[in-house]
Order: C-alpha cells, then sequence, then structure tokens
C-alpha cells in the first residue's frame, strides 16, 4: 500500500514539474524570453495630423486640424504675398494681418495692396458686437461701410468670419501646397525655437514640387525654383510657412514669394478700433 502511494506521489509530481527534489535536484524553471518590442519605422512615425516623419500623407486631415485648433482660440496672422520682375520692380505687394479672439467673437482685420500692377488700396475690417465695420482707403479717400451685422440693421447678417473677404486661416492655401510640394523630411526644430513658442515645433523641408501647376495663384505658362519651408505643431496648427518660386506670364519672369505666420495663439487680445 504504501510503496504504491510513493509511486502516485512521484508521478504526480513529474507531471505538474513542482516537486525539484526528485528529478534534477534544484527547480529547473525554463527561462521566459520577452517578445521583441518592435522598433516603429521613422517614415511611419506621425508627429501631427496627417504628417508623418517622411511627409504628408493626408494634406486635408492637417488642414482640418489646423481650422479646428484655430477656430477655438484666439491668434494673430500675418500674410505677405510679393510679386517682382527680374529687375526688381515690385508688380504687387499684399500685407495682411487679423488679430481675432477665440471663435471671431471680436477681430481687427487689414489689408493693404500696392505695386505697378493693381490699384493701391488698404481696407480695414473691426469686428464687435456682432457687427462688422470696414473701412477702405484709395486715392487718398477713406469710404466707411457696414461689411455685416447679425441683426440685419445696415449691413446682410453675416457670421463674423464671412464679413472678411478671405479665410484668416488659409486652409485652402495651406491644404493646397502641402499637397503639391515635394516634403522629404520632418523633424524637431532647435530648443532655442521650441523656447520661443514655448511648444514642440516641426520644421517641413522639401525640394521642389510633385505638382508646380498647383503653386501659382494665377495660371501661369511655366513654373519653376520652388522653395517651401514650413513649421507645424502636434496638434495641426501650421504655424509657419515661406514659399518662393517663379513663373512665367506672357513673356515675363516673375518672381514670387509667399509668407504666412500665426503667433500669440491663445494669448492675442483685440485692439479697441478707434
Amino acid at each position: 500500500m504504501h510503496g504504491v502511494l510513493r509511486v502516485t506521489v512521484v508521478a504526480l509530481c513529474l507531471a505538474l514539474a513542482g516537486c525539484g527534489g526528485f528529478v534534477g535536484g534544484p527547480d529547473q524553471a525554463t527561462p521566459v524570453t520577452p517578445a521583441p518590442v518592435p522598433t516603429p519605422d521613422p517614415g511611419t512615425v506621425r508627429v501631427a495630423p496627417g504628417l508623418t516623419e517622411a511627409g504628408v500623407d493626408d494634406a486635408d486631415a492637417l488642414t482640418r486640424a489646423h481650422v479646428a485648433v484655430l477656430s477655438n482660440r484666439s491668434y494673430t496672422v500675418d500674410r505677405r504675398r510679393l510679386v517682382e520682375t527680374a529687375d526688381g520692380t515690385v508688380r504687387l505687394r499684399q500685407d495682411t494681418r487679423v488679430e481675432t479672439a477665440a471663435g471671431y467673437d471680436a477681430y481687427r482685420a487689414s489689408s493693404a495692396v500696392a505695386g505697378t500692377a493693381v490699384s493701391n488700396r488698404t481696407v480695414r475690417t473691426h469686428w464687435e458686437d456682432g457687427r462688422a465695420v470696414q473701412w477702405t482707403t484709395a486715392n487718398g479717400t477713406t469710404d466707411r461701410r457696414i461689411a455685416a451685422d447679425s441683426r440685419g440693421i445696415g449691413g446682410p447678417p453675416l457670421p463674423p468670419r464671412d464679413a472678411l473677404s478671405f479665410d484668416p486661416t488659409f486652409n485652402q492655401r495651406i491644404r493646397t501646397l502641402f499637397g503639391a510640394v515635394n516634403v522629404t523630411n520632418v523633424s524637431l526644430t532647435n530648443e532655442e525655437i521650441m523656447q520661443l513658442n514655448q511648444a514642440p515645433l516641426y520644421r517641413v523641408s522639401t525640394e521642389g514640387a510633385t505638382d508646380r501647376t498647383r503653386i501659382p495663384v494665377v495660371t501661369a505658362d511655366r513654373v519653376g525654383g520652388v522653395s517651401f519651408t514650413a513649421t507645424v505643431t502636434p496638434n495641426g496648427v501650421v504655424r509657419s510657412y515661406a514659399l518662393q518660386y517663379t513663373v512665367v506670364r506672357d513673356g515675363t519672369t516673375l518672381r514670387v514669394t509667399e509668407s504666412v505666420r500665426y503667433s500669440d495663439v491663445g494669448t492675442t487680445t483685440v485692439p479697441v478700433e478707434k
């Protein structure tokens, strides 16, 4: 009887591999090797909506994020477009600035146009308390009108952004450019720039364009010399971009420079119009 019991106990221990005192001496548990953690391909690391370290994979996603963030925060945007001939003659210079509260509850905007190919003029628009007042100055004369009024008194009942002749997020232009240029690298800016912006900021580097026909805002016979750089925040705000290119139009070569810069995001205060 005792012999049967000893055999049964031995068999049970061997089956459960839990009695190290019988076969093999001390416990010899099989070591567990942890599964290797895959290293992501640097080209697929996402740094912002629609943007990876390798380039742009969804220009629409990037611009949607850009608009979504700016629509809910105050900001200041400055834009310049400059068109020059080979000898430096300025055919067009347009400077635009907008200072807006979150949700466009109040804003001040100005746009000045000058050059040999246009009529010089300045347009200022101020939105406050549901009304947009616009001043247009040309040839030394200033005209004032109500561009919009939420109550429909003296002007059409337009939403705040529709009272402007342009979209201050410039989302259509940003979508076009990020979809047309050849992005080759997206990397963090240096520490000084990140401290200045008080947030991580990615620099977008390019080499020419994949579709040069989409670069000009006006149809051209030929497009060349495309250079584009930009900075983007992790939440998708295109904080700045700088674009240069040449066009040939009616046999004349023109050099075009275009830049946009967003600043004071979340801290802009709209000045009181006097």
